[in-house]
């Protein structure tokens, strides 16, 4: 990660601090402003490049304000543009594998829509929301065997739905096998099989997840190309492998994506024991 992504990763996670505090009804002061941008941006140096630091804070002063006002004209609660630009921030940032140019484009039309709108924009509540799953199985590859162990895992995944949040699976929650994917696949999308049909329809699914699950229990290069659109096509959301020991991953460019995606690698012999480490990525999946 460069020292812009660095430098946008502090100060989205400070912005974020101060946003996911109770809304207060008073006007904005000027205390409160200056306490924003100095938590922020990082104190002056004393150098000659504190000049641009500190145009960059005037003209980010001088967007709250306006994101504030507009909050005001819609009759939208105090701060929700200011928390919309933290939550659109944290989900750039997750694609790891995008340019920042391409990160502040995305960042600025995103800012257009919310601006304009006026419904859909409101002040952080609890976070109830669905978490939209996409799960990856084997399908071409899986027999009868495979096709049990991954009813398990997908048993286990279910036992947290709910905690905390609730689970919309964008690809259905039933273990198929290279017998089945192709009736199933017909009659949820109402299409007929074709590569084109299916492979489209998949991607599609895939640009919604807010979370994507992996599960290995055999070769799949569907798999791998699923998993590499996700990352650098894709929305990055983070990623979950769940790893059966007797199908360890050998490829080596599937392993330690860290530094591409926020990825969690799951290992397991018997489908119950993934519970500690499904609840504990699951907590961590934001919406």
């Amino acid at each position: 990660m460069g020292s812009i992504d660095r430098f946008i990763l502090t100060g989205s996670a400070e912005l974020a601090r101060c946003f996911d505090t109770p809304y207060r009804q008073r006007p904005w002061a000027q205390r409160d402003v200056v306490a924003l941008m100095d938590r922020v941006y990082p104190p002056p140096s004393g150098k000659p490049g504190d000049r641009a630091a500190l145009r960059q804070q005037l003209s980010s002063a001088f967007l709250a304000g306006v994101a504030e006002s507009q909050d005001a004209l819609m009759l939208r609660p105090r701060g929700s543009l200011a928390a919309a630009s933290v939550d659109e921030a944290r989900a750039l940032l997750k694609n790891r594998a995008a340019s920042q140019g391409d990160r502040l484009w995305h960042a600025f039309m995103a800012g257009a829509r919310a601006g304009r709108a006026t419904t859909g924009v409101a002040a952080p509540a609890a976070d109830t929301a669905e978490l939209k799953l996409f799960i990856r199985q084997p399908l071409t590859e899986s027999g009868l065997a495979q096709q049990a162990l991954i009813a398990g895992v997908l048993e286990r995944i279910e036992q947290h739905n709910g905690a905390p949040h609730g689970f919309h699976y964008l690809t259905g929650h039933q273990a198929e096998s290279s017998d089945t994917f192709r009736a199933s696949f017909e009659a949820e999308s109402g299409q007929p099989f074709t590569p084109q049909n299916f492979r489209t329809w998949r991607l599609a699914r895939l640009a919604q997840a807010d979370a994507f699950v992996n599960i290995r229990v055999g070769m799949s290069e569907s798999s791998a190309f699923e998993l590499s659109y996700h990352v650098f096509r894709g929305a990055c959301t983070p990623v979950l492998f769940l790893v059966w020991k007797h199908a360890p991953i050998k490829t080596t460019l599937l392993k330690d994506l860290g530094n591409l995606c926020d990825v969690t690698y799951l290992e397991f012999e018997h489908a119950d024991d993934l519970d500690a480490g499904l609840a504990e990525f699951f907590r961590r999946c934001k919406r």
